[in-house]
């Protein structure tokens, strides 16, 4: 289903839930309230709100973590505590968060594959203000920028190049918008730093750029080896993807929280605080695989046909535990089967009876 179509479906139902896309390298949702456009998350530190606030100048790396370590011990949201201490304005807050979300949405129309899953009527558990943006107005845009990002790709793969002037550019033919960028340009800036400087989306940046290039004004460079820290993502924004492990086991998707609390202990096995961190979120996952209506003693059987099996999207360990069901063998004899931790393996199970693919037999 294209993207879309698949945000026009939803909208057109006037549906509320939690639209979930899985895809490389990040996975996202979009939620949504009677059709229209709530919020949006996302895995990549580029589409957090630090990004924008640290990002735009509007705070420090370590004023961000004191926020961040704030907001865990009120159990608020980053952009309402931002309000309630009085360093931004509601009206500034609902900007960004606009900008925030549409900027996440944009990315998914250059998506070529991915797998969805709409859940109807859940929606994160901390309350929000929506922004109950209309649908419309996204696709036209998304599409528009799919557009004209195939266009730009062959000039320019994507934000981190650096762009510099080559040509004397008629500054009388610019408005302010265009001239705030020109003044960025200096052979340096790469077109992602650019859009931060002026608090705009890069891909304005990277259009104005693009167009300069067909007129001889400008010419871009491949950014060198250097790594470039990521604006609010410092060493202490790990909280920020502990926080969304949370939200995914709050939200059921046990199996998911688990896999992104692995990749969370690989990135950062030398932070003994991460280690200590993960290991209660553990601690919660476990209690909430014990509540799982599991019996060891049940067998488990497929509850699609076997011809369906060979055009089922799973991963490999997936696919070897379904191997081993064959109507007679019980859930704990699975599970001392197949590799991998007792843990994992009965969210494993959870997952796949969740997605109608597996079911308890007699017991």
């Amino acid at each position: 289903m294209p993207f879309a179509d698949l945000l026009q479906w939803v909208s057109q139902s006037r549906k509320t839930g939690t639209l979930s896309v899985e895809g490389e390298p990040h996975n996202k949702k979009i939620y949504f309230r009677d059709g229209l456009i709530a919020a949006a998350s996302s895995e990549n530190p580029k589409e957090f709100l630090g990004y924008y606030l640290v990002g735009w100048g509007l705070l420090g790396d370590e004023e961000l973590q004191e926020l961040l370590d704030m907001q865990e011990q009120h159990g608020t949201l980053l952009g309402e505590l931002l309000v309630i201490i009085g360093r931004l304005s509601r009206e500034d807050l609902q900007h960004i968060l606009q900008v925030k979300t549409e900027e996440t949405i944009y990315e998914l129309f250059l998506w070529t594959q991915g797998d969805f899953r709409f859940l109807e009527n859940i929606l994160p558990a901390k309350k929000f203000q929506p922004l109950n943006l209309p649908v419309e107005m996204i696709v036209l845009e998304g599409v528009r920028r799919k557009d004209e990002w195939a266009r730009c790709t062959e000039h320019i793969p994507d934000e981190t190049y650096i762009p510099k002037v080559v040509k004397a550019v008629d500054v009388e033919q610019l408005g302010e918008i265009e001239l705030n960028i020109l003044r960025e340009i200096n052979d340096e800036n790469s077109i992602e730093n650019i859009a931060l400087q002026n608090r705009m989306a890069f891909f304005h940046v990277l259009m104005f750029v693009f167009q300069g290039m067909s007129h001889g004004l400008f010419e871009v460079r491949a950014p060198g080896d250097e790594i470039t820290a990521i604006p609010g993502f410092s060493k202490g924004s790990w909280m920020t993807l502990i926080h969304q492990v949370e939200e995914m086991m709050a939200e059921g998707e046990l199996l998911a929280a688990f896999q992104r609390l692995g990749e969370i202990r690989d990135k950062y096995t030398s932070e003994p605080d991460v280690t200590k961190q993960a290991d209660e979120v553990q601690q919660k996952l476990e209690d909430a695989a014990r509540e799982l209506k599991l019996t060891s003693s049940a067998v488990l059987e497929l509850a699609i046909p076997s011809t369906e099996l060979t055009s089922l999207t799973c991963s490999p360990q997936e696919g070897f535990l379904l191997s081993r069901i064959n109507g007679a063998y019980s859930l704990g004899e699975i599970l001392k089967m197949i590799p991998g931790s007792e843990l994992e393996n009965k969210l494993l199970v959870n997952n796949l009876m969740q997605r109608g693919v597996v079911r308890h037999g007699d017991q």
